[in-house]
């Protein structure tokens, strides 16, 4: 009994000081820019971005999407999903201020966002089936 009393207190000390110290040192991530900037070029937004891709009417997971931005507003995007890869390309159009193309499958449009030095394309799409897409892409290299 004596041993079994030992452990209990040692691993609530062990317990204890982790849980005092062990999330001391976490920075937390600051906020996702909100001030929306004007696209003017597609030079200013290409690039690789890439989050988390969510839909409407929600699904169990979302999904992480990355999109490739060319300086000519062609565009590539793909998502690695749990059923397979669900990816596509176009090209956008700058219109007012904003990434916009609209195909036979559906619409795409992505606004700007900056802050402090932090940049987010916020991507919301809606297919010709009705479902609903949105990210915050943050760049990535």
């Amino acid at each position: 009994m004596k041993e079994w009393f030992r452990t209990l207190c040692l691993g609530m000390g062990i317990v204890s000081y982790v849980g005092s110290t062990g999330c001391a040192s976490i920075t937390p991530t600051p906020p996702l820019p909100s001030t929306p900037v004007s696209i003017s070029t597609f030079e200013s937004v290409a690039g690789k971005w890439a989050g988390i891709l969510k839909r409407r009417p929600p699904s169990r997971k979302d999904d992480w999407v990355t999109v490739t931005i060319h300086r000519d507003g062609a565009y590539h995007f793909e998502s690695v999903r749990t059923i397979g890869l669900m990816q596509g390309e176009g090209t956008f159009a700058l219109t007012d201020g904003t990434l916009r193309v609209e195909t036979g499958r559906g619409w795409i449009m992505a606004t700007l966002y900056e802050e402090e030095g932090r940049r987010m394309l916020s991507v919301m799409a809606e297919a010709t089936d009705g479902v609903k897409y949105s990210a915050d892409l943050t760049p990535t290299k």
